[in-house]
């Protein structure tokens, strides 16, 4: 290939050497001039690349000719990653890009920069592409405690905005002494000073507190806010937690502050308690201890003891009864598969030595504090929502020599140890001496249900019985609950849940009979895993029905649990409305016309001919609570079924 006779002298001067330059020569040269070219394409493209950066809003010329207007999601190493308004993603060379540039930061309000003015056209000069920039604002939980300031260690909240691609635009901590966070100030400061990106307003904002859309309704009436939920800021506070950098040093007593004199207490104490073996005393984990320290701000603490199994043997303390039964329930959500709600406890528990962290074991033996075995060190941990672990304080400190004395002493007292057996209720008070003065401990069995469900808001008692006789009795006693369930039923039916559907169908009566008699618990403790049991094996098996009748046994199902939700303020009626979605009655209707699933009675039944629905005597109304009763022969086999009941009920924590 000729060069053109006019070169600038300096190619000139290049084709001359090249001209006396053998093969090897040329081969050499040539492979230099490909990668300096190469380089200098990397160059240039970077230079361009440099020019944006996530957030940014440009344009482009498609294949056929269209400009296209996006957001810059992220840079590649040739490409720019883009999201265009209709939700296409690109990857476009930046030397393609043009950016689009924003209004100025406070050249005009920010709730004029949306083109959706209350379902109104927003003047002309509002960006073309606006109206569809949905951001996503919310509080979610800092990843962390915050901790050496004056009181408590805390979890602050984090007030969070992101943008239409996903990005954090603003972020700010706030803290219990923030009375009142001033929200609006925080949006518009997203909008004028976004972390990445352009300023400009959103036309939608969804958020899942209605209290916050009131709030910012009124400020910015431009925006459109949207009621919904935010999985996009649960992902972010999951993610968050995830990265948080573990701490470089292990938990010790003496890194709660307390003095060396108090942690000697708590050993002690711990020690004394771990002799004792309360689990040898209590019958099962869920015959609690109501705990009550006016001096630590406790009332009807709910105390569990663990280890009847023989092995994670300590104590449990739940603040209120409420998040104690949230906490029966993980075992349940583990099982179906869904993300369990870990709520916030403190447990004292008895470790072998190898099961410390180095950090403690050093800081134990340094002290000397007793210990009760070399399997009996004890660990004090205070799991906060989302089993992140809050600070020891020596406030937990206190609580537990407390209630490790208490719980101690009570074990000497025999009318304490009956009552967890079907005796009389008992209170013992011990007065506890602490760094800060003496502390009364309330200690009172079985745990006053009625007292404290009536005081938490329920309508009457029969819950809360209902409770009690399943957790404090050796055996269930089936004329009671009859007698329960026939009352609760009563308070149903004449309820507004019940008045508003047909309950014709009254499936409530089947799930409190069923309940009792097939999966030995009431209804008060139903979880969402056993309810299943019910609605799509059990009434399927034993119940002559026809299979269009489960949008009734359903609506019917979801009213009875919505009236004890609301009656009783039930956890476990929350969790089993959570289950009765859309496609409940349609798979209880496909279970109840399955043959395979029918019980050797029902089959007999429906052989041949099908249901048969159309003979004189067939009952039109379901059964009440006792009459699918299965009673054992004999009151041996009420007590070795009960006994049976109990052992499998125990949770090996």
């Amino acid at each position: 290939m000729a060069l053109p006779p006019d070169l600038p002298a300096h190619l000139s001067a290049i084709q001359s050497l090249l001209d006396h330059c053998t093969e090897e020569d040329l081969s050499l040269i040539n492979s230099y001039i490909v990668d300096r070219a190469k380089q200098q394409q990397a160059d240039s493209r970077a230079e361009c690349m440099a020019r944006f950066k996530p957030g940014d809003r440009v344009s482009f010329d498609d294949k056929q000719g269209k400009q296209v207007e996006a957001v810059v999601v992220k840079p590649n190493k040739k490409t720019v990653t883009l999201l265009s308004d209709a939700g296409k993603k690109w990857n476009v060379s930046p030397e393609l890009l043009r950016k689009v540039e924003g209004p100025a930061s406070g050249a005009q309000e920010p709730a004029r920069l949306s083109l959706v003015q209350n379902g109104r056209t927003a003047p002309a000069a509002t960006s073309s592409i606006a109206h569809q920039r949905e951001w996503v604002g919310g509080l979610i939980d800092a990843p962390g405690f915050i901790t050496g300031e004056p009181g408590a260690p805390y979890r602050p909240q984090m007030i969070v905005w992101m943008n239409e691609i996903g990005q954090v635009i603003g972020i700010e901590l706030t803290s219990p002494d923030d009375l009142e966070l001033d929200l609006a100030q925080e949006l518009r400061k997203a909008i004028e000073e976004p972390a990445v990106g352009t300023a400009g307003a959103p036309s939608h904002i969804r958020m899942n507190d209605a209290r916050h859309l009131e709030i910012l309704e009124a400020s910015f009436p431009s925006i459109q806010f949207v009621c919904a939920a935010t999985p996009e800021l649960s992902e972010l506070q999951t993610r968050l937690q995830k990265e948080l950098p573990s701490p470089e040093n292990s938990m010790t007593y003496t890194a709660t502050g307390a003095s060396a004199e108090a942690i000697g207490e708590f050993f002690d104490a711990a020690a004394q308690l771990y002799r004792a073996k309360p689990w040898n005393h209590i019958p099962h984990d869920q015959s609690l201890i109501s705990v009550s320290i006016d001096a630590l701000g406790l009332k009807h603490a709910a105390l569990s003891v663990m280890g009847q199994m023989g092995q994670h043997f300590g104590i449990v303390l739940f603040d209120q009864l409420a998040v104690h039964e949230r906490f029966t329930l993980i075992g349940d959500a583990l099982h179906r598969g869904v993300e369990p709600d870990y709520p916030p406890h403190t447990f004292l528990s008895f470790e072998p030595v190898r099961e410390l962290e180095v950090g403690m074991r050093k800081d134990i033996a340094r002290h000397g504090w007793k210990v009760a075995g070399a399997k009996a060190y004890p660990l004090l941990m205070a799991p906060a929502d989302n089993r992140m672990m809050r600070p020891i304080t020596p406030r937990d400190l206190t609580l537990f020599k407390a209630l490790a004395q208490a719980l101690t002493s009570a074990l000497s007292d025999k009318e304490f140890i009956a009552s967890h057996n079907g005796g009389s209720s008992t209170i013992i008070e011990k007065t506890v001496s602490t760094e800060s003065g003496p502390v009364k401990v309330v200690l009172e069995t079985p745990y006053p249900y009625e007292t404290v469900m009536q005081e938490n808001g329920a309508s009457d008692s029969i819950f809360a019985r209902l409770i009690a006789m399943e957790r404090t009795r050796d055996e269930m006693d089936w004329d009671l609950h009859d007698a329960l369930s026939t009352q609760l039923q009563e308070r149903y039916l004449a309820s507004p849940e019940a008045r508003a559907i047909d309950t014709a169908a009254s499936v409530s009566t089947l799930i409190m009979s069923f309940s009792f008699n097939y999966l030995n618990c009431t209804v008060a403790t139903l979880n969402p895993a056993d309810l299943e049991q019910i609605l799509y094996d059990i009434i399927p098996r034993k119940v002559m029905m026809p299979a269009s009748e489960a949008v009734n046994m359903i609506e019917d199902a979801q009213a009875f649990f919505s009236f004890l939700k609301r009656a009783y303020q039930s956890e476990h009626a929350d969790r089993c409305l959570s289950i009765l979605t859309d496609d409940a009655a349609p798979r209880m209707a496909a279970a109840m016309d399955n043959p395979s699933l029918f019980g050797m009675g029902k089959s007999v039944l429906s052989e041949g001919t099908g249901f048969p629905f159309n003979v004189p005597d067939f009952p039109t109304e379901l059964p009440g609570p006792s009459a699918t009763k299965p009673k054992p022969k004999d009151s041996k086999s009420r007590k070795k079924q009960r006994a049976a009941t109990k052992k499998s009920r125990k949770k090996n924590r």
